[in-house]
């Protein structure tokens, strides 16, 4: 079976059908390219497992005029977190952990910890809860980000934790002594949560996060240009990375991906250092194909359906995550009218990658750029509601 997906995905890259106009997409990620708004992106839109649209757009190196290409590997970063993800459900699945023990029973080092008892008092109390594996996967663990405005993250952020680069029990040791946010299960936060469950899986498994996934699902699934950092040999591959600042494209530095981190991002938590797993656009398809059609069991050497199930629906009960979603492990959720999973999706910050399954209409979409700041440009939504209407124009003919 993964000998037969692989040579039909071979097929779809080399003879992508274009079943509809998609000259709207063509025409607004090439005019961002010209106005040097953007310096590269590439876009992916498949239904029904055939390739409606799969483009490359601008530059991977714009200083040498090297054309963005269909396998130029990029930064993921936070999509990091579905493939970490999975990583803890497969140890369930071996017996290693169950995603409802607390975390202390793995990581003694979060037995003590304390929660503040609101935002605005360094006043602390135990824990109501005890922090489990579960309330990491869907961010109501009350750890959080540095960079917000709460006192656990401005702790976080005097810890080094957005330039984080030093061993990752460092990082264990660091974060808990700081009080958590709120306690676990009474909101949606994200956070470091999944930098946590990257050692985890280290913890665990006996293996290096990168060792692990490599062996468990990178190999598996096919992924062969996905990593924590580009090898030698692929580095005429990986793009430059971009900074949109004061109307200028800016070089940022992408050297930091030429080896690999001491400190293992499971998560893309590293905001200014290094962010997570490295790959490419045919790579992330295979993943998100995956999901799109778990119900078949297409991969039980690496993960049953019912696991996959767990992780695409709603982990956080009423509680909202961002706007008006939904959160399942590691993923965001879009529900239907009867609380039913509609579509899974989820972004990477600061670069703007960004995929989406929807089971509705069998649909995948995936744009990965190489142009910062997050958010730039409103790309990522622009994306897909261009994707989304012309799927309705010819649903509607």
């Amino acid at each position: 079976m993964q000998k037969y997906n692989f040579l039909v995905l071979l097929l779809l890259l080399q003879y992508s059908v274009a079943a509809q106009d998609f000259s709207v997409i063509d025409a607004y990620f090439s005019e961002k390219v010209a106005d040097k708004k953007l310096a590269g992106a590439i876009t992916l839109v498949v239904q029904d497992g055939e390739i409606l649209h799969f483009t490359p757009y601008g530059y991977m190196n714009v200083e040498q005029s090297i054309p963005m290409d269909k396998n130029t590997i990029i930064p993921i970063a936070s999509m990091t977190k579905v493939i970490t993800s999975i990583g803890i459900l497969i140890l369930q699945e071996e017996g290693k952990l169950s995603i409802d023990n607390p975390i202390e029973k793995y990581l003694p080092q979060f037995r003590n910890l304390k929660v503040y008892t609101n935002s605005n008092t360094s006043e602390t109390e135990d824990l109501s809860t005890k922090s489990t594996i579960r309330h990491l996967l869907n961010h109501t663990s009350g750890i959080v980000y540095s960079g917000g405005n709460t006192l656990t993250d401005k702790l976080y952020t005097e810890a080094g934790f957005r330039e984080w680069n030093r061993p990752l029990p460092e990082f264990i040791d660091k974060i808990t002594g700081i009080p958590l946010a709120f306690q676990p299960e009474t909101k949606w936060q994200y956070g470091y949560s999944h930098d946590v469950l990257g050692y985890l899986i280290e913890v665990v498994s006996g293996q290096t996060l990168d060792c692990f996934l490599k062996e468990r699902l990178f190999i598996p699934l096919g992924m062969n240009d996905t990593d924590f950092y580009v090898p030698k040999e692929k580095t005429d591959r990986q793009s430059c990375l971009y900074l949109y600042k004061d109307s200028i494209l800016q070089q940022n530095d992408a050297s930091i991906y030429h080896h690999l981190p001491v400190a293992l991002s499971g998560g893309g938590g590293w905001w200014d250092s290094y962010g997570g797993a490295v790959s490419t656009v045919s790579d992330f398809y295979l993943l998100a194909d995956w999901l799109l059609n778990y119900e078949n069991d297409i991969h039980p050497d690496i993960l049953h359906s019912n696991s996959l199930k767990g992780m695409l629906s709603n982990q956080i009960d009423e509680l909202q995550a961002f706007r008006h979603y939904k959160y399942g492990l590691g993923i965001g959720i879009v529900e239907d009218a009867a609380g039913e999973t509609k579509e899974v999706f989820w972004s990477g910050s600061p670069y703007n990658t960004y995929f989406w399954v929807n089971y509705e209409r069998k649909e995948i979409g995936i744009l990965f750029t190489n142009t910062a700041p997050y958010g730039h440009l409103d790309v990522m939504n622009k994306f897909k509601n261009m994707a989304e209407e012309l799927q309705e124009i010819t649903t509607n003919k």
